[in-house]
């Protein structure tokens, strides 16, 4: 068996693991545990992976209490909510490319975002979210760990994990700012367009942009048309075969099969982000069957991928634009 299709059955097994075991838990939201899989999934080697888990589950604890702080002093006020997420997603955005702790600046960010926004700016409502948010995720490292422990176990040798390599100021000051309009321009859309779903679609955009505002323009490109042709494959099945799952274990077969494909298809180092946002998108679709009581609603994953969909080609202007108007010449190094 080639190491592509053993590290393809590693991963489905963990992803479709984690899902039926947090729905087996009773809890809400098993989308977020199955992420925390699929961005362990794309590191390089198990000891990376290990290593990126630590850096997640402190950047998760930290963007916790970030969260209730931001809460706590501009829960009332959106335009200081705002610039507060401005200020911090622009740190975060430079530090991904500074700081050896670039994941873990990343995490508390989005984690603080979701605290926040997902609650409707509501303190009573975030607690439980943060706790559930930490369950999740802690639930997504443990069985990606242990399967990939017991399963064709790798040597954890620490010299495998890859050199951070730090990047120059510029390249930080230019993805904090590609960040920044990244959020502008989405809440001004979000302000000034009827966008059902409440605050849903600056949440995606604060943390999807965060993600992915460091590939290249023109790869965005090529990967733009194979994410919505992956996007009509999983809503198919969304509409004509999940409804007939009644049994847990189908329900983590779904996911095997359709994770299995995703890591099988696209195994190369530089197919990196196919498989992030083709694991991505295959959980957010399909959340609603997720839940303890299953909703088969197609208008909620197709609202689902109209914001994925429009904060992607957001995202892909704004690269181009600031990386045609705004090169690393002309952002000259901090003496």
């Amino acid at each position: 068996m080639s190491v592509a299709s053993i590290k393809a059955i590693k991963v489905a097994i963990s992803l479709s693991l984690t899902i039926v075991l947090a729905l087996s838990f009773g809890w809400e939201k098993p989308y977020w545990a199955a992420i925390a899989v699929v961005v362990m999934a794309t590191t390089e080697s198990f000891s990376h992976a290990l290593h990126k888990a630590r850096q997640r589950v402190i950047g998760t604890a930290s963007g916790v209490v970030l969260g209730f702080a931001l809460l706590a002093l501009f829960g009332q006020q959106r335009e200081l909510f705002l610039l507060s997420e401005l200020l911090l997603g622009g740190t975060a955005a430079y530090m991904s490319a500074r700081s050896k702790y670039a994941y873990v600046y990343k995490m508390a960010f989005i984690v603080a975002v979701i605290v926040s926004l997902a609650s409707g700016l509501s303190q009573s409502l975030s607690f439980s979210l943060a706790v559930l948010r930490v369950q999740e995720t802690i639930l997504g490292v443990v069985v990606y760990s242990l399967v990939f422990s017991l399963l064709w176990p790798e040597v954890k040798d620490p010299k495998t994990l890859p050199k951070q390599v730090l990047l120059s100021q510029a390249e930080g000051r230019l993805r904090a700012l590609k960040f920044v309009v990244v959020t502008l321009v989405s809440w001004m859309l979000w302000i000034y367009l009827p966008m059902p779903g409440g605050f849903m679609f600056p949440l995606i955009a604060a943390t999807m942009g965060l993600s992915i505002i460091e590939f290249p323009y023109h790869y965005l490109n090529k990967i733009l048309g194979l994410v919505y042709v992956w996007a009509c494959v999983v809503l198919t099945q969304y509409v004509f075969v999940l409804p007939l799952l009644d049994n847990a274990w189908q329900l983590g077969a779904f996911y095997f099969v359709n994770t299995f494909a995703v890591w099988r298809l696209f195994p190369k180092d530089n197919q990196v982000p196919m498989r992030i946002l083709g694991g991505q998108f295959l959980v957010l679709l399909t959340m609603n069957a997720q839940h303890l009581r299953p909703v088969f609603d197609i208008n909620a994953s197709l609202q689902m991928l109209l914001f994925l969909s429009l904060i992607l080609i957001i995202v892909r202007f704004v690269i181009h634009f600031v990386d045609t108007f705004f090169s690393t010449n002309m952002l000259p190094e901090a003496k």
